[in-house]
């Protein structure tokens, strides 16, 4: 559960993500998982993840209980978790044609 030191949510006990319940301006420190501070890199909008302990290049990202893709570079606590350094193992993000082509 999110108080007023902690501005996020672990939604399950095995998750190595938390969820944002409000949004966050850059240059924040809020309470870690472990206490000590984490400071905000950027704004934030409540629902953006961030990563609740330190994830490894490779190791998969956990939300709800169930993994929701890989880490593309090694993500500290408290930084921002999205496109930038996690891959889907789900859903292709970049386009398979360039754009533009018909190719049909």
């Amino acid at each position: 559960m999110a108080d007023a030191t902690r501005p996020y949510v672990r939604l399950d006990p095995g998750d190595n993500v938390v969820v944002l319940v409000r949004h966050v301006e850059s240059g924040d420190r809020v309470a870690g998982l472990a206490g000590g501070p984490w400071t905000m890199a950027a704004h934030l909008e409540a629902g953006n993840k961030l990563a609740a302990v330190p994830i490894a290049i490779g190791e998969r990202v956990i939300k709800l209980g169930v993994p929701i893709g890989r880490a593309t570079q090694a993500i500290e606590p408290g930084a921002h978790v999205h496109t930038h350094n996690l891959r889907s193992d789900y859903i292709q993000l970049e386009p398979t044609e360039p754009h533009g082509t018909n190719a049909h």
